[in-house]
């Protein structure tokens, strides 16, 4: 008996170089500049990841993922709204690939695709806090905690901390709008990882 011929064989099949699928590697290097086959699967990622434990796949299985074009797991996983970007991930890579701005990528190609979020409130805030930089070109915290508050039926949640912040100064009840709104509207426009100047 063989290694083909194995019964061993029939649970598993063998992954040719050919079967693998790269559009999505393509995608990131075009939009993003990330070259996705530099990983060297070390794993750093995953042992600095600090939302690993809650993740259904870690950064470097994301990774392994990417590289055969597994798109449709990819943008259903609760790991696309559990990430908080905080570039321990990035910083730990020693072949620095972004991993974060994958994980930002692949969540607005899941939103493009009507793909619901699997935490709801998450993708909720993300809307609130990108809503406010479109209208005056920076957060507030306060509006953005009353309208968080009011849209997720969360009505009192953290009410007792707002009278202190208000009297440290932490929450003002007028921000200022940025001056040149127009560059940062133009941000929304921009391809996810597009670089350059915005003018």
């Amino acid at each position: 008996m063989n290694a083909t011929t194995s019964p061993v064989n029939q649970y598993f099949k063998a992954l040719q170089l050919d079967e693998t699928d790269h559009s999505l590697s393509q995608e990131l290097l075009q939009n993003c500049g990330i070259e996705i086959e530099r990983c060297l699967e070390c794993g750093k990622c995953s042992g600095g990841c600090s939302n690993a434990h809650i993740f259904d796949f870690t950064p470097r299985k994301i990774v392994q993922m990417i590289k055969v074009g597994d798109e449709e797991r990819l943008l259903h996983m609760d790991a696309l709204w559990c990430c908080v970007a905080c570039q321990l991930c990035v910083d730990r890579c020693p072949s620095g690939i972004d991993i974060a701005r994958i994980m930002d990528y692949l969540r607005e190609r899941a939103v493009a695709r009507g793909i619901p979020a699997t935490r709801p409130t998450v993708e909720l805030f993300h809307n609130l806090m990108l809503d406010q930089v479109h209208k005056i070109g920076r957060v507030s915290e306060l509006y953005l905690i009353l309208n968080y508050n009011l849209k997720s039926g969360q009505y009192l949640n953290n009410a007792e901390l707002g009278p202190q912040m208000f009297i440290k100064g932490k929450l003002n009840p007028f921000p200022a709008r940025v001056k040149k709104m127009d560059k940062v509207r133009r941000l929304f426009h921009k391809k996810p990882g597009q670089k350059g100047e915005v003018k």
